[in-house]
Parts: structure tokens; sequence; C-alpha cells
């Protein structure tokens, strides 16, 4: 009975230990964010500890992401942008310089552009705050928490389309043509077919170059953060077959003690 009890308890914990697992890598797909902009929140906390920096006040709310090919770009905005004379954030273990994407001296604002390498984890930063009105002037480090259930999609990936292909190309020119050899028939018609043609060939050159304006932000389905239904399908099959032989093995283990209290 003892040998019984081990192996039963055996099974028990491979088979939490696997699902749990299972459960753990759900979660992880869910935090991946499809390529598109997003909008998200949040905090920004102290290097030694959980309680919110002094800094937090000075970045405004929420940040810009961009994802792309897995890539995931932030833009936030720093308030009292004199102050803060140094930006500088957590990268493949270096500390590089935020990019400065917009500096607005008036309202002594400016956004700041950096990579993130997880965003499921704090993002390090180190910041120098210079106030010389009070002679204060110290570094300090800090970190970027980010709320991944408040990412909002504002909108799809740019697209890097051409704006005219070589077969449009082809079929501009080919109108062209036909519609100076018309024109030599008579001076109206050819008039009015080259004056069609002209019109055509500038809306074609427009809609590529509205598309680009609109930089995917167009009446489209806007994608939303993928979820955890794209869960590994050879994980879930393990458990099913750890759990298939969990029942086997409970089941053998079960006849074997019918069978030797039998003989007892």
């Amino acid at each position: 009975m003892k040998r019984y009890k081990i192996r039963t308890v055996a099974l028990a914990i491979a088979l939490l230990w696997i699902v749990q697992m299972v459960g753990v890598s759900a979660a992880s797909a869910a935090e991946k964010l499809a390529d598109g902009t997003y909008t998200i929140d949040y905090v920004i906390r102290q290097a030694e500890n959980d309680n919110v920096s002094m800094a937090n006040d000075y970045f405004e709310k929420p940040a810009k992401l961009t994802v792309k090919g897995g890539v995931v770009t932030a833009q936030i905005q720093l308030n009292h942008s004199k102050w803060i004379t140094e930006f500088t954030t957590a990268l493949g273990g270096s500390y590089p310089a935020a990019k400065i994407v917009k500096n607005d001296e008036a309202k002594d604002t400016r956004i700041a552009q950096f990579t993130i390498e997880d965003l499921s984890k704090p993002l390090l930063s180190k910041i120098h705050v210079t106030v010389p009105d009070i002679d204060y002037d110290h570094d300090y480090t800090i970190r970027f928490v980010f709320d991944q259930s408040t990412a909002k999609s504002t909108g799809a990936a740019a697209s890097s389309k051409p704006a005219a292909t070589t077969k449009d190309n082809a079929a501009s020119g080919s109108s062209s043509s036909g519609a100076g050899a018309k024109a030599t028939e008579t001076k109206a018609t050819g008039t009015k077919q080259t004056t069609g043609t002209t019109q055509q060939q500038s809306t074609a050159e427009a809609k590529p170059a509205a598309q680009a304006s609109e930089g995917g932000e167009a009446a489209t389905a806007e994608p939303n953060p993928k979820t955890g239904d794209e869960a590994p399908i050879g994980q879930l099959v393990t458990v099913l077959l750890v759990s298939a032989g969990c029942f086997v093995g409970f089941t053998i283990a079960k006849r074997s003690g019918r069978q030797k209290n039998e003989h007892v």
C-alpha cells in the first residue's frame, strides 16, 4: 500500500507541474503584442523597492508603443525637460541615451524614444536631475513598470508598400500612348482624351500618397493584442498524454493492490 500511495502522489505532482508550465507558456504568449501602435499605462518606481519614485510626476502618461517585427519601441513625454539633463534606458547590458524625437522649449517638454527588450519586466533607467534655482544636482536609477493589461491598439503597423508598381506604370504608359494616338484624329477629341488620361494618372498617384500620410490609421479593422488562443498545441497534447498515463498507472496500481489483498 505504501508503494501505491507513493506512486500516486508522484504522478499527481508531475501532472500539476506540467499543467503549470503550460499555463505559464500560454500567459507569456498572451503578453506579446501584434505589430501596430498602442498606448499603455506605466508607473515609475524606485530601483531598490516598489515605492513610487518622485520622477513619476515628470513623465507624461500614457506612453506610446510601436511594435514592428517583435521589436517594441516606446515614446514618452518628459515634463520639466530642462531639469532632466540625462535620460538613459537599459538595453543589452548598456544604457544608451534615449532619442529625442520632439523638443518644445516653450512648454519645457520633450518626447523621448527608446527600445524595450521585455515589456513584462521592469525597465531600468538612469536620469540626471538638475534644478539650478535650488542648487539641486543628483543622479537616480529608476524602474519603468508597464501595465500590459492597459495596452490599447491605436492602429496597424505602417505599410511599407511602394507608391506604384511596375505593372501600374506600364499600364499608365500604355494609356498615355493610346491617348496620344487618338489625339491626332481630331483636336477636340484629342484634348478630351488627354485631359481624362491626365486626371486618371493624377488620381492614381494621389491614392498612395494619401495612404502613406494616414500611416495605417485608415478605416480598417484595428488588430487587437494577441491572446492565449495560440498556446502551443504540442504542450496541450503532452498534458493529455500524461493524464492518460496517470490514469493507466492508477488503474494498474489499484488492481495490483486488490490482487495482493486477495492472496493475503
